[in-house]
């Protein structure tokens, strides 16, 4: 006689995570909450039953380092089927190669064997940076954090491919993230493909924002006339203003891309989003130019042009009501790669 879904009784699953000076706790909490809930929904389901359980791995050489964000899931701590890397607080690429290759020797030979034997491996934030040491990430498509993905790259060996399209992305038995706010989608999505994939899904329904859960009962909004309009049609806007950020601004142009008039656009642009269509589109580009300024050595009227202002002069108007600071003050305070001065190499035009 079948079983309901519900009655099938997981097998339990092991996650050890990677703990020590300077890791973040972001993730590492986030995974052990994920777990928490999981076994309290399982409780719940199976009479008592708690499949899930973690334990930490210490870095090699120390064991008096800060303890970790919550205890141990006690009990004997069994061979992880999941292994979990946090990440480190660092500043440099340098710094960061240097963490893993501190560390290579120890735990190169143990996520090898990991993979070999079919576990799974969750890398958080620059976390990745040990799998490219290790050379896991050969082959692979990995999602990185953009201010250090040039030097996980390279310890790659250029042999990794850089997803810049996703915030997270699972490539065989390897899950990378490129910020830490996306540790939790990952780590759900990854034991999606093991015994508790149906606790991961209804406990990620709850965790995480869920669009469709929060918008069920607004699919459309009414105007004073009563004649709808589609959500979808400001969606439209705003993704027509996200490619075409560096394009002249045209309300005529978005709201034709939208299905909609300009005038009807403007008023539910404005009370939806709580700002125009232009001043949108304006966030988009300081963002973009806050980048650039970080990490080129474009000139401030290189960078307006890039982000859609023919007029420098518009360009530090704009920036500097949404920074309150000047381009050039905000690239000093930020600036994210080493003064030009010091490359010996060919200058950048």
């Amino acid at each position: 006689m079948a079983r309901h879904i519900s009655s099938f009784v997981p097998n339990q699953i092991t996650v050890g995570i990677l703990w020590g000076p300077g890791c973040f706790a972001t993730g590492a909490a986030a995974v052990v909450d994920a777990l928490r809930a999981m076994n309290t929904l399982a409780s719940v389901r199976h009479g008592g039953v708690q499949p899930l359980q973690w334990h930490w791995l210490p870095l090699p050489g120390e064991t008096a380092a800060a303890p970790p964000p919550a205890p141990a899931s006690g009990g004997a701590a069994a061979p992880p089927d999941v292994l979990v890397i946090p990440g480190w607080l660092v500043t440099t690429g340098p710094q960061l190669r240097q963490f893993s290759r501190t560390y290579l020797d120890h735990f190169a030979p143990l996520l090898h064997a990991h993979v070999t034997r079919g576990g799974r491996i969750a890398a958080f934030f620059n976390g990745s940076a040990l799998l490219a040491e290790a050379g896991l990430l050969s082959g692979r498509e990995a999602s990185l954090p953009w201010a250090l993905a040039p030097s996980i790259v390279l310890q790659s060996g250029h042999a990794v491919r850089w997803r810049r399209d996703r915030s997270w992305h699972a490539d065989g038995p390897i899950w990378t993230t490129s910020a830490l706010p996306e540790s939790l989608a990952a780590f759900l999505d990854l034991l999606g493909h093991t015994s508790v994939a149906e606790l991961a899904k209804a406990v990620g329904t709850v965790l995480r924002h869920d669009p469709q859960r929060q918008l069920t009962a607004t699919e459309e909004l009414e105007t004073p006339n009563n004649e709808p309009m589609a959500a979808g049609a400001l969606e439209r806007a705003r993704r027509w203003l996200q490619v075409h950020r560096n394009e002249p601004y045209s309300l005529a142009a978005t709201a034709h891309a939208a299905a909609t008039s300009p005038r009807t656009l403007l008023r539910w642009f404005s009370q939806v989003h709580g700002q125009t269509p232009l001043q949108y589109l304006h966030g988009l580009r300081v963002a973009q130019a806050q980048v650039l300024l970080q990490t080129t050595y474009l000139t401030v009227e290189a960078v307006a042009r890039q982000c859609g202002y023919g007029d420098v002069g518009s360009f530090r108007k704009v920036f500097t009501r949404a920074t309150s600071e000047t381009p050039t003050a905000y690239r000093q305070r930020f600036l994210l790669r080493t003064s030009r001065k010091q490359w010996t190499g060919p200058q950048a035009e």
